[in-house]
């Protein structure tokens, strides 16, 4: 039997659901904004919806999103653009819109939901080689390792993940030492997640 989820899904963009979507993005309706912004990040789940959805004009949308005060919001704007990130063309325009900023700096949420959607999202952004030396210009390095210390496994994952991603970029290995990565990174070898010690010493090994 199909997924039922998948299937409305794919039913509401072909009755013509997105544009509407995206133009309620921008409503002054918090309430609304936050529906709209749940629809969306369903939809982006779909691989085929990726570049539909920012050829609908999202992105400027979404981003103005991420700077919003409710962390739903946040949480919802995030894991949009980390589904959509997953596909190369937008890597590039996401990072264009001026997303980079905004998603380090929800990084730094006290709400760990806001903060895996964000990493991710920066996660999945890092593994273009043209958003590389990007993320570390605008900080992201330093964030990325205070989250090494969280006490949610999800969270650390994500963040060393990026961290590895971005370790292999020459231009970036200075920044590793310069932002204290390595106390973090040497103490994860003892992890109880072998994800997680496997990640600290691929950085190590990129570092070294």
């Amino acid at each position: 039997m199909p997924n039922l989820a998948f299937v409305n899904a794919e039913l509401i963009v072909q009755e013509g659901g997105l544009p509407p979507l995206v133009d309620l993005l921008a409503s002054s309706n918090e309430g609304i904004q936050q529906q709209a912004a749940g629809a969306l990040w369903s939809l982006s789940v779909n691989a085929e919806n990726h570049l539909k959805i920012v050829r609908e004009g999202s992105l400027p949308y979404i981003v103005r999103l991420l700077q919003s005060q409710n962390p739903k919001i946040q949480e919802q704007a995030a894991g949009t653009l980390r589904n959509l990130a997953v596909n190369d063309e937008n890597k590039i325009k996401i990072v264009q819109e001026g997303a980079l900023p905004h998603i380090i700096t929800l990084m730094r949420s006290p709400q760990d939901s806001v903060v895996i959607q964000a990493t991710g999202c920066l996660r999945n952004l890092s593994v273009h080689p043209q958003n590389e030396f990007k993320i570390v210009q605008e900080g992201g390095i330093k964030p990325l390792v205070n989250l090494l210390r969280s006490p949610n496994y999800k969270v650390v994952e994500q963040a060393a993940v990026t961290l590895r991603n971005l370790s292999v970029n020459d231009a970036n290995k200075v920044y590793f030492g310069t932002d204290g990565a390595l106390p973090p990174l040497v103490a994860l070898l003892r992890s109880p997640q072998l994800a997680v010690q496997e990640q600290a010493a691929v950085i190590l090994r990129n570092l070294s």
